[in-house]
């Protein structure tokens, strides 16, 4: 039996979704029987470059060789997978207002630096993506559903519930109950509520659930008193200048 080809990439990104892959441990030794992984920066040398039929790539495209990497990587895949929430929305990068960048950029780095940055957008602003797996980190449940999925030629769900379901199953408390912001009623699920249930707030790395109703969580961040960081909070991974829903809160 021919293995299927499978090559996973990484672009500007702090490695940690690709670490939870390798978290799946055993289970990557029994894809092994059916799957070969001729590139993985992280884990192996390379060993050749496609063509691929399954392509993971993690991270954002955040320069002009990111972005022919990733042209390169779709010519040769039959599919494209976004793995985590830098691939899958531009992640923190994609955060920064565009007109502010080289303000950051010298405050940070010193008045001599010259960046070869471009705006931070997901990946799907360059390449076209077949399927995402979600989450900053991504969760090991979750990557694994979607992997098995695909591998078994199956077109994989991305949960239709928000963040608030999965914290009432764990009997959390709800942040804005206490006055505290929480972007879990317009995040999407399959996190398992991981940030509410150890005490912190959900930042929505997931993206927006379907349907999200932006307008209202604005109005109800201004009604517990982040009038002036509703648009930091609520913009903290779908920042309009990445590419995604816009977060209108004026309304």
């Amino acid at each position: 039996m021919n293995k299927l080809q499978v090559g996973i990439f990484d672009l500007t990104d702090c490695e940690g979704c690709e670490l939870q892959i390798l978290n799946l441990k055993d289970k990557l030794l029994k894809l092994a029987e059916i799957v070969d992984i001729p590139i993985w920066r992280l884990a192996k040398t390379p060993t050749d470059f496609g063509p691929f039929d399954i392509a993971l790539i993690e991270g954002t495209p955040m320069s002009k060789d990111d972005i022919k990497l990733a042209k390169k990587i779709r010519e040769k895949s039959k599919i494209v997978v976004a793995v985590g929430a830098c691939a899958h929305l531009g992640g923190i990068p994609a955060a920064v207002d565009e007109k502010k960048r080289d303000k950051f950029l010298k405050e940070v780095y010193g008045e001599n630096y010259k960046s070869t940055s471009v705006a931070a957008k997901p990946l799907s602003a360059h390449i076209h993506v077949n399927h995402f797996i979600h989450g900053c980190p991504i969760d090991l449940d979750e990557a694994e559903r979607v992997i098995v999925d695909i591998l078994m030629d199956k077109n994989p769900i991305p949960p239709s519930h928000p963040v608030c379901l999965e914290c009432k199953e764990r009997e959390n408390p709800c942040l804005f109950l206490k006055n505290e912001p929480c972007q879990g009623p317009i995040t999407e699920g399959g996190c398992k509520a991981v940030c509410p249930s150890n005490g912190l707030r959900c930042w929505g790395c997931q993206g927006p659930v379907k349907n999200a109703n932006f307008g209202a969580m604005g109005k109800n961040l201004k009604r517990i008193g982040y009038k002036d960081q509703t648009e930091n909070i609520m913009g903290a991974f779908t920042k309009p200048s990445g590419g995604v829903i816009p977060t209108d809160t004026t309304k």
